[in-house]
């Protein structure tokens, strides 16, 4: 039994058929587009004529068309009426006053000012003040002021007494050691309180060049004895007071209240 060969086309085949294809189709269809034009063109009438057809659109020309009637003007509108009042006038001016003549015018006289008398103070007549009472010697000599010191004591005062004024004033810084030495030996007595209280005694002495204590005495017993031993005891038993600057004797006078 033979076999025939089946030939197969080509892709060139396919795409000339597919071509060719193309091409009678749009044929067809602009033949189908041109017999449609001729088909209405021998149907319908020509543009113009008299005669009207189903489905035409007459116009017909008149001579003017009736526009609206113009509304009346409203006086209280907000735009601007058609007749504008007059702006108001401005108000009268007053009439300017004429300027004042020089008669009219007052002048007053100038009056001097008035004198104050200066005010005078009488000052009341100063007196003298009373010069300070001055301390005055107690041992009979010639009444002088003497310098003092007046210190405080355990059950009492003490009061110390230069009778040397000279002496006191240039060593005042001496003095004022000496009193402080002899307060404190008096505060280690004991006098007897009982017989005591409210008397004084008056003890003196003098410093030598070296700064002892030399002629210690009882000069105004107190009449308490054991305030006149404690007053006497209190300044014997001081070595020294450092030395003298004064280099000599310098009279003390030592005085001790007993609860005063």
């Amino acid at each position: 039994m033979s076999t025939q060969a089946i030939s197969r086309p080509t892709p060139d085949d396919q795409f000339r058929r597919g071509v060719i294809g193309a091409i009678a189709l749009h044929l067809l269809i602009a033949a189908a587009f041109i017999g449609i034009g001729i088909y209405l063109n021998h149907t319908s009438s020509k543009f113009g004529e008299s005669s009207s057809s189903v489905g035409s659109i007459q116009a017909s020309m008149v001579s003017a068309i009736p526009l609206p009637q113009k509304a009346k003007p409203v006086d209280k509108s907000v735009l601007a009426p058609d007749h504008v009042s007059p702006a108001p006038l401005p108000p009268p001016k007053e009439a300017a006053a004429p300027p004042p003549r020089p008669t009219d015018i007052e002048v007053k006289a100038k009056t001097p000012p008035k004198k104050v008398a200066p005010i005078t103070t009488t000052e009341p007549p100063k007196h003298p003040q009373p010069a300070p009472p001055t301390a005055k010697a107690q041992t009979g000599e010639s009444a002088t002021q003497l310098p003092q010191a007046t210190i405080k004591t355990v059950n009492g005062t003490a009061t110390l007494t230069v009778q040397s004024r000279t002496l006191g004033e240039r060593y005042a810084w001496y003095i004022r050691l000496i009193s402080d030495k002899v307060q404190q030996s008096y505060s280690q007595q004991y006098p007897d309180p009982r017989s005591s209280m409210g008397r004084s005694v008056t003890i003196t002495f003098y410093v030598d060049p070296s700064g002892s204590p030399t002629n210690v005495e009882i000069q105004t017993p107190s009449g308490s004895s054991t305030l006149d031993q404690a007053g006497k005891r209190a300044v014997q038993q001081i070595d020294t007071f450092g030395p003298n600057p004064a280099n000599q004797q310098i009279p003390i006078e030592f005085t001790f209240n007993y609860g005063k």
